[in-house]
Order: C-alpha cells, then sequence, then structure tokens
C-alpha cells in the first residue's frame, strides 16, 4: 500500500488521553453511596451508557443532573502528559486522528483547545453525536475512506475493545486508565501497553 495514504487513528479520550476517571467515580460516588472502584469499572465492560442505564434502572442508581458542568469545572484542572501531546503532533503527521468518546463532543474539544492540540484531531464525536461506538467508528470509517484494517482504536476499557471488534477495526489496550491488563486482554487487542511512551511505536507498527 502507499505510504503516503493516511490511515486512521482513533483515541477513546476519558482514561487514555487524559485522567479523568478518579472526580468522575467521586461525582458518582458522591450519589450512590454504596458504589465501588470495581463496580464503576464494570459499567465500562461494555458500552459505558448501557452499563448506567441498566444500574438506573434495575439498581436506582442515580446521575448529577447536572453532570456537564461538574465534567467541565473538574476537567479545567487537569492537563494531557507532555509524552501524549508530542505523540498526538507526531501521529498527525501521517494519519487521521479522531476522538471517540462517551463523553460530550463540546466538552473535549475545549479541553483539548485548551490544551494546543485541538488542531490535530479532524473530529470529535461524543455522546451527543451516539452513545454507541460502533455508530461512530463506522461513520469515521466511512467518512475518511478508510478500510477497517487501516484503523487502529486507543483505549482504556474492555468494553470498547469489544465495540471496535464489531467495527472490524484493531485496538490497542492501554492500563493506565479503567480496566486492567487482565481485563484488556479479554477483548483480543492487538496490544496492551503500560506506558505511554510505547504508543507511538506501537501504532505505528500496527498500521504498517
Amino acid at each position: 500500500m502507499n505510504s503516503n495514504i493516511k490511515k486512521l487513528v482513533i483515541f477513546d479520550f476519558d482514561g487514555v488521553l487524559v485522567n479523568t476517571l478518579n472526580f468522575s467515580f467521586a461525582i458518582h460516588k458522591n450519589l450512590n453511596n454504596d458504589l465501588t472502584w470495581e463496580k464503576f469499572q464494570d459499567f465500562s465492560n461494555g458500552n459505558f451508557h448501557d452499563g448506567i442505564g441498566k444500574a438506573m434502572k434495575e439498581e436506582s442508581y442515580t446521575i448529577p443532573n447536572n453532570w456537564d458542568e461538574l465534567y467541565d469545572s473538574n476537567i479545567k484542572k487537569l492537563t494531557i502528559s507532555d509524552v501524549l501531546n508530542n505523540s498526538i503532533k507526531f501521529l498527525s503527521q501521517t494519519n487521521h486522528l479522531v476522538v471517540v468518546s462517551s463523553s460530550g463532543s463540546n466538552s473535549i474539544a475545549n479541553f483539548l483547545v485548551k490544551e494546543k492540540v485541538r488542531e490535530y484531531f479532524e473530529d470529535i464525536l461524543g455522546a451527543d453525536v451516539s452513545r454507541s461506538k460502533i455508530v461512530k467508528i463506522n461513520y469515521v470509517l466511512e467518512k475518511y475512506k478508510i478500510k477497517p484494517t487501516d484503523a487502529v482504536f486507543i483505549t482504556d476499557s474492555l468494553g470498547d475493545i469489544l465495540e471496535g471488534n464489531k467495527c472490524g477495526i484493531l485496538s490497542i489496550g492501554v492500563t493506565w486508565g479503567t480496566h486492567s491488563r487482565e481485563t484488556l486482554s479479554k477483548g483480543n487487542p492487538v496490544a496492551i501497553i503500560d506506558d505511554p511512551r510505547d504508543l507511538v511505536n506501537i501504532i505505528v507498527d500496527v498500521l504498517k
């Protein structure tokens, strides 16, 4: 294949590009006293919104009405690591970069603007676009005319890997977010990495 043809790198956001998990868990636990970290992790064994929705229906689980406001006020305090910042800039030279996330598109965009990396992402598809990552992944594959074999999904959760599998794309699991190496391996990702410094080389190798 012509090496000049851009391929597609899809980034999950929460737990991959920035660690929003601590404050997200704290917000959820504030309204659900019996919530454990393990149960919070379990919401991401499949589609996160489906997991939350099931708990709300079956267990009287509660989420704050002002979630977006709380999310935005907390994420302003965070930053992208220099390693990931540099990785984004490098990868954008030869690939289409997009974000596919369970969070809101505007919240993500505003954060990336603050971090001075918004320009490197061609699309941001949050929960306001669709709660299904299958829908969003298939959309960007079609938009950029990319074969599934020329795309890779970077994520921290088993549920994301499983949704990526249904789209025929390979996934790289990262262990600095929601799920452990053991949990991520259940989705058969092409690789699992523990150190962000390994990310670029693994992506380049997968997409070669």
